[in-house]
């Protein structure tokens, strides 16, 4: 029997909803600038650092998608995809994050400007634009509503992105930063209660092997994945070096010490939240076989939590969809008023370039809403959107952090164009008798392409970026 929520649940719903509009209109009033709008005028301290790094990696598709993929594909979710994300983030954390705190650029298209020209920035900003859409939260919203409230998925998904445009438009980068604090802490409170409640109903690990036995590979930590599937998560797991949202929340903290304290906390909490997740997506698998795991997961906490903690359930799931997609689609509002308008038209005012990036937050939005159902899970949304961010991004980016050879303007355009015109072939035309995902095809020869241009084209800069620049490459 399907339970559904209470009048009480509602009401606690909408006390948090007015609180996120309080809050958002409270920091409305300071932002005048980029600075202070989209960066926060970066003076977050290591706390809200560390509540808004965790709640914007946790969205929809990190808490609602993690669950599906253990439902799914079982332990293999968690060694494969969890271990590896959060391993690859040690270096992050404490090599390249200090390096993009910033003082005067704003964006991951800066940076690029800054290497490779004003052609290669606008290229990436274009597809920095794509990752920026966050298909998955939009979709992962659509299935909690439906689960929720019985309403159509696509409506669901309408008014979760409204209420992401009205907070995110009004207070920006510090505003979606004190929300997502508070989110931290009902999540990890809330969907933590989930697992331990049923662990022990189950029968614990006795109760899930025996529950499993029909399908043993979930209970395999290398068996659930294809090698080709589980290589592309690998693979994406690294994605968070070009993530621009992780690079802005670095950015706005109010110094690099403090950013990078606040990922390696943030590092141990992953590892254990993703643990109760596995183990929550497996319970799913059991008790409810029949139907979508998403669907079945918000079943179960229903029918675990009483009245009134399903509606602080729902705050948090849908808490942290809104943190993740106000984050990113701060940044593809930026994306289109820093990047494309201001860098095309030159010597934009600052209020004018706050008021286009509000404007490009609407854009962003209503291309999420078109697109994002079209995929039957919120984790396969998040892959398609990250592997074409990916392919096309991720080696110039990092090459600009971290390579201290050679760098051209033309290695740019080729590790960029490469990338992503693999990516699309690949995709429309897979190669016959091959398992072959588009992401482990692009990305090395994207890096071939850019050393290859590094190589015979002229170099643009030479030594250590200036002091005006994103980062510093020593």
């Amino acid at each position: 029997m399907n339970i559904t929520l209470t009048a009480l649940d509602n009401v606690v719903i909408v006390a948090f909803m007015i609180l996120a509009v309080w809050i958002g209109y409270h920091f409305s009033k300071a932002a005048k600038d980029m600075e202070t709008f989209y960066l926060g005028n970066h003076s977050l301290p290591w706390s809200l650092t560390v509540g808004t790094l965790f709640s914007t990696w946790y969205g929809g598709v990190g808490t609602v998608g993690t669950i599906e993929y253990a439902s799914v594909y079982g332990l293999s979710c968690w060694l494969i995809w969890s271990v590896t994300s959060h391993m690859g983030r040690i270096p992050l954390a404490v090599w390249v994050g200090p390096k993009i705190h910033v003082r005067t650029a704003i964006t991951v298209p800066d940076l690029l400007h800054s290497v490779y020209g004003k052609g290669v920035a606008l290229l990436g900003a274009f597809f920095m634009f794509l990752y920026c859409i966050r298909l998955g939260e939009v979709t992962a919203a659509g299935f909690i509503g439906q689960s929720a409230w019985g309403i159509k998925p696509e409506l669901a998904g309408f008014l979760a992105v409204m209420f992401v445009v009205l907070i995110t438009v009004l207070g920006g980068l510090m505003g979606v930063a004190v929300m997502d604090m508070i989110h931290f802490w009902i999540m990890l409170v809330v969907i933590c209660m989930i697992m331990p409640i049923n662990w022990h109903s189950i029968g614990g690990w006795a109760g899930i092997t025996h529950g499993l036995s029909s399908t043993p590979k979930l209970m395999d930590p290398y068996g659930g994945f294809t090698f080709m599937k589980g290589l592309m998560l690998v693979l994406l797991a690294f994605g968070v070096y070009a993530d621009p949202a992780f690079y802005q929340r670095f950015s706005a903290a109010n110094s690099p010490k403090a950013g990078r304290r606040a990922l390696l906390t943030c590092l141990i909490i992953w590892v254990a939240f993703d643990v109760v997740l596995v183990m929550t997506g497996l319970i799913v698998k059991i008790l409810y076989p029949n139907i979508p795991p998403a669907e079945g997961y918000i079943q179960l906490v229903f029918h675990t939590l009483p009245v009134g903690l399903r509606g602080l359930f729902i705050v948090a799931i849908f808490g942290a969809i809104i943190s993740a997609l106000c984050g990113y689609y701060l940044t593809g509002g930026a994306t289109l008023a820093n990047d494309f308008y201001a860098r095309i038209k030159g010597n934009v005012s600052q209020k004018k370039i706050v008021f286009l990036t509000r404007c490009g937050v609407i854009v962003v939005a209503g291309l999420g809403l078109l697109i994002a159902f079209k995929f039957t899970t919120a984790q396969d949304a998040m892959i398609f959107t990250s592997s074409i961010w990916m392919s096309a991004g991720f080696v110039p980016i990092v090459g600009a952090l971290l390579y201290k050879g050679k760098i051209t303007t033309l290695g740019g355009y080729m590790g960029m164009i490469t990338g992503i015109i693999v990516f699309i072939l690949v995709k429309l035309f897979p190669p016959a008798g091959i398992s072959m995902e588009p992401l482990v095809a692009a990305l090395p020869l994207s890096a071939i392409a850019w050393f290859i241009g590094n190589k015979i084209g002229k170099e643009r800069i030479s030594g250590k970026l200036t002091e005006n620049n994103m980062v510093g490459r020593d």
